[in-house]
């Protein structure tokens, strides 16, 4: 049976980076997913890192998996003026493909603090979170042990039930952070390396981050 499950990887992507496309070939490959969608959050101008629009941010996606069949840039909610919040994200997929499961990928970064969300009851009745290891955060800290108590599940159920199951993932640790990227890059000619050529193009064209 083809496996209909569809993965949404959200995040700020400010800038995407090879570690970002390390776990979403882990999702893929341990998953066994079509296609993996990634999604940039749209961010209110006082959070945005100057200078950087979602845009630019959507574009430098675009070329960071430009060699990468299965996966896809998901513009949702860069199509919004307003700020979103991953639920109504979710609703709206839901909408358009309501007979396939859902599957929103974070880092345990973010399971730590995740009933801090907004709704995030709803979010686990309209997907599957699959989460993976980040160097520095541990499954015990946080909202992590409750959250994994009460929804831990195995990769069978994230196609055999609808929503609600949480699958933690074992994959190495991919210890790019976007964040040391963004205050590194003018300073540390060695931290390109951890973006693709194409997107380290941009920047440079673009002037982006102090570069």
């Amino acid at each position: 049976m083809t496996n209909t499950l569809i993965g949404i990887f959200g995040g700020t992507f400010d800038p995407i980076h090879k570690g970002h496309l390390a776990c979403a070939r882990y999702v893929l490959e341990h998953c066994q997913l079509n296609s993996v969608r990634l999604m940039p959050c749209h961010l209110p101008p006082h959070r945005a890192t100057p200078g950087v629009s979602s845009a630019e941010r959507a574009k430098m996606v675009q070329l960071a998996i430009a060699g990468e069949p299965k996966m896809q840039l998901e513009s949702l909610e860069l199509n919004r003026q307003a700020p979103s919040y991953t639920v109504d994200s979710l609703l709206t997929l839901k909408q358009q493909h309501p007979r396939q499961p859902l599957a929103f990928i974070i880092g345990m970064d973010s399971l730590q603090y995740f009933k801090k969300w907004h709704r995030w009851q709803d979010i686990l009745q309209l997907a599957h979170l699959i989460v993976c290891r980040r160097p520095g955060y541990s499954a015990e800290q946080g909202d992590a042990p409750a959250l994994l108590k009460e929804y831990s599940g195995n990769l069978q159920q994230l196609t055999t039930q609808e929503a609600g199951v949480i699958l933690l993932l074992n994959n190495p640790d991919f210890a790019e952070s976007a964040t040391f990227v963004r205050q590194q890059l003018p300073l540390n000619t060695e931290i390109q390396a951890m973006l693709t050529p194409a997107v380290m193009q941009y920047i440079r064209q673009q002037r982006l981050y102090g570069c």
